[in-house]
């Protein structure tokens, strides 16, 4: 499986506009590569900008802290059939790596309401 991150320079998981590297994690090699995060250089669409790169590379599932989706790039993520990884809180990569080899996080179908913001 490839799980979508959206990281800062210390590794930590951010919401999907607010960090500058986009991860690409597969969980069954568990190698990774790191791209430019490309809502960095955009004003408007950015949420479905990064939602349409990681789509490209694969991923069908995004790790995903409080607010990393409006209600616009949740609907479009939950047509294209992304599933999430709900996250209560801003961790590290390699937390979150930990937590996902010992099941310790689940996969979802859908986010909690009050984890969207508007569009």
């Amino acid at each position: 499986m490839l799980i979508a991150l959206v990281l800062d320079q210390d590794e930590n998981i951010l919401p999907i506009i607010d960090g500058t590297i986009i991860r690409i994690y597969d969980t069954e090699s568990e190698n990774y590569r790191d791209y430019s995060n490309p809502a960095l250089n955009m004003k408007e669409g950015r949420r479905g900008a990064v939602l349409s790169f990681v789509q490209e590379k694969g991923a069908t599932v995004f790790a995903s802290p409080p607010k990393t989706f409006c209600e616009i790039s949740y609907a479009k993520a939950q047509e294209n059939n992304i599933q999430f990884c709900p996250l209560s809180e801003i961790i590290r990569f390699d937390i979150f790596r930990k937590l996902l080899k010992n099941r310790k996080t689940s996969i979802e179908n859908d986010l909690p309401a009050h984890e969207i913001v508007p569009s």
